[in-house]
């Protein structure tokens, strides 16, 4: 026995199915968007900070000018000395248990030397100290063999000069070892080979000492 069955009726219109997607497309699209929003606010951010960050002009051409003025001065400034008392020539000076007296300042072109007659050559002079040195200290000096004062001609330069080879040969100054005893004196001539055109402002002396370091005593020669 058969039956007929009726199919229940078709929809009008079917079902719209929705559009299938690439999700490859949906990554590159979110991703540009992202790039294109971090670009957008840096863009932002520097325009801003043009305006505010920017330091005054004002006070950097206060800074440069100050630092030129300082650099210039410092640069045309006359060093200070950092030696202990100054002194000037006539005067008795000392350092340590050194006391030396400089009397006179001369200057020549020959000395005399071990019994003869030195020139100094034609580009150069010889400048000698006429000085008397007492000995002050708790120990004997030998003034022209060994080192008791460590001394320097100084020019209006600034450039140091050493005394000659054997002052013991120099007329009038005490022998090689002749130990000058504490609490005597002697007459002393310290010998410079200097440029001829060379102007002399300081002596500069100090007692040699292994024990201390005492700073040198500037005598004024001008």
């Amino acid at each position: 026995m058969s039956q007929n069955i009726t199919p229940p009726p078709l929809p009008s219109h079917p079902p719209a199915r929705p559009p299938r997607k690439n999700t490859t497309a949906i990554i590159i699209s979110a991703a540009a968007a992202v790039v294109a929003a971090i670009i957008g606010s840096v863009i932002i951010a520097n325009s801003g900070s043009d305006s505010s960050d920017a330091a005054p002009v004002p006070t950097v051409t206060v800074t440069v000018t100050t630092t030129a003025k300082v650099a210039a001065e410092e640069e045309g400034a006359t060093p200070t000395p950092t030696h202990g008392t100054d002194f000037k020539a006539g005067e008795e000076a000392r350092n340590g248990g050194a006391v030396v007296k400089i009397s006179k300042v001369m200057e020549s072109n020959t000395i005399a030397l071990a019994g003869a007659q030195k020139a100094a050559g034609s580009d150069a002079k010889y400048v000698s100290l006429k000085t008397t040195v007492s000995n002050e200290g708790k120990s004997s000096m030998d003034l022209t063999c060994s080192l008791p004062i460590v001394n320097a001609l100084i020019d209006d330069q600034g450039r140091r000069f050493d005394t000659i080879e054997d002052l013991y040969d120099v007329a009038g100054n005490p022998e090689c070892n002749a130990q000058l005893q504490p609490g005597f004196k002697d007459e002393m001539l310290f010998v410079y080979r200097v440029p001829k055109d060379a102007k002399i402002a300081l002596w500069e002396f100090e007692e040699y000492d292994l024990e201390s370091e005492p700073n040198p005593t500037l005598v004024d020669l001008t």
